[in-house]
């Protein structure tokens, strides 16, 4: 059996190149406009491009070690760890293009269906409720309300981080660890993204922590990392809505 078979990922040999192809596209983009130099962006590009295609495609053999290397080379440059990429000034925030190739490459190659329900509705309410108010408790955010441009801003800023973020966790490690058990999936993958907000310190670690069990049930919930985006997306947003980011 496939190892997309046993994750439920798609794998159709003929569309899998297509969808391969975003990765370094987009990095090429980056390129025209300045926003990547140096061989290193494009180098990471390829290899997610090449590893993604054989997690897909290929048998458990071969798939699981690319299958592991991509979620490496995601990670790298979700966490602006490749050398090369600009990062893009919007002002209350700045976003580093790798995070958009990262991104809109799993999104191209490993698609998921948008799916909501009323177990998601609960426990995106508490996460929107909990979440700021525990940041509060803490003195972790103080009051301070943004205005409309800024949260737009921020918004646009934040969604390629919060796309590669979701399928990161949830993608490449909570549905593995499915097979240890809902519990352990929840529990494991919301402590590493707790520990991956590192550099914000112990208030935001233990933040980021709480929340990722939040979007992790959201995910258990419905299979779906869009509702886990959504949510992720719709906490940063509030947040700079109402503390200023």
């Amino acid at each position: 059996m496939r190892l997309a078979q046993r994750l439920n990922l798609p794998s159709t040999p003929s569309a899998a190149w297509l969808r391969a192809a975003v990765g370094p596209a987009l990095c090429g983009a980056a390129y025209a406009n300045g926003l990547a130099h140096g061989p290193a962006p494009l180098l990471a590009a390829l290899l997610l491009a090449v590893t993604l295609y054989a997690a897909v495609t290929q048998r458990k053999a071969v798939a699981l070690p690319c299958f592991v290397a991509a979620g490496v080379v995601m990670l790298a440059l979700g966490m602006s760890l490749v050398p090369g990429y600009s990062r893009v000034d919007l002002g209350v925030v700045s976003v580093n293009a790798g995070k958009a190739v990262a991104g809109l490459s799993a999104v191209a190659m490993l698609p998921s269906a948008w799916r909501w329900n009323r177990a998601c509705t609960a426990a995106a309410l508490a996460c929107l409720v909990l979440v700021p108010a525990l940041a509060w408790a803490i003195g972790f955010v103080h009051w301070a309300p943004a205005t409309p441009a800024h949260v737009a801003t921020y918004a646009f800023g934040n969604l390629f981080g919060t796309i590669a973020e979701e399928w990161f966790f949830r993608r490449w490690l909570h549905t593995p660890l499915q097979r240890y058990g809902r519990w352990a999936a929840l529990v494991i993958t919301a402590v590493l993204f707790g520990i991956a907000h590192v550099g914000g310190g112990p208030s935001f670690m233990l933040l980021a922590g709480v929340a990722g069990l939040f979007y992790g049930a959201v995910f258990q919930f419905t299979g779906s990392v869009w509702a886990s985006v959504l949510l992720h997306l719709a906490l940063n947003v509030l947040r700079a809505a109402l503390f200023g980011g």
